[in-house]
């Protein structure tokens, strides 16, 4: 009977350790899989918060894979520039961009005036949202008004769009963006860029009346 017991109680033991082993196999498992979860999730958002801040790479719309890229060197407070976004970049866009045939990228170089210097940070803001293109047509539209590019009416203009006010309000007033205009404007000195607006395409710099020819050559139309 006691050797049987012996039996009965070694057999118990080796079944604890079994579960034991088990239970730390499950354990360790499980911690692989939430530190694979947390870095699917996580890291996503850790390098976009990275990359994110102040650096520019210009604000794009069309196809990335575009056979052509035009850049745009601009001043919200210069009046060529306004004559060119209310009157032949739309054109502009639906004749080459919106038929996928240029990627357009905004850079934008402020005046050294205080308003002009904040509504630049304010289109970054607009960008955070998806919204520069349509925030920008609107200082554009205000840029000479008086007081056109005051803190409060650059978060008026941001509730004429669909944008989240207060979260726009809040990039604002934070200094996230707050030198961003410079690495727009070493891009420009390093590229020749000495006026607004001013084009960039490959390496050439070109004005707003050879803009539609050259683009027309260099495609090949």
């Amino acid at each position: 009977m006691s050797q049987s017991l012996s039996k009965r109680e070694q057999i118990r033991r080796k079944n604890i350790v079994r579960r034991r082993k088990n239970w730390a196999t499950f354990g360790l498992i499980s911690i692989a899989v939430i530190g694979v979860l947390i870095l699917v999730v996580g890291l996503p958002k850790w390098i976009m918060s990275a990359k994110k801040p102040t650096e520019s790479n210009g604000f794009e719309v069309g196809e990335v894979n575009a056979p052509l890229t035009v850049e745009i060197f601009s001043s919200f407070s210069c009046s060529h520039c306004k004559d060119f976004s209310d009157n032949e970049e739309k054109p502009f866009i639906d004749a080459y961009v919106n038929t996928g045939q240029v990627l357009y990228r905004y850079f934008n170089l402020p005046s050294l005036n205080e308003q002009s210097i904040l509504a630049s940070i304010a289109s970054y803001c607009a960008a955070d949202q998806n919204r520069f293109f349509d925030y920008k047509e609107l200082l554009y539209t205000y840029a000479f008004v008086q007081d056109g590019f005051s803190k409060d009416n650059l978060i008026k203009y941001a509730g004429y769009t669909s944008m989240d006010k207060e979260k726009f309000a809040s990039c604002l007033s934070s200094d996230t963006y707050a030198e961003a205009y410079q690495y727009d404007r070493e891009y420009a000195s390093s590229a020749g860029i000495r006026y607004t607006p001013s084009f960039l395409i490959n390496g050439q710099i070109y004005t707003t009346s050879e803009l539609n020819q050259v683009v027309e050559s260099l495609l090949g139309n």
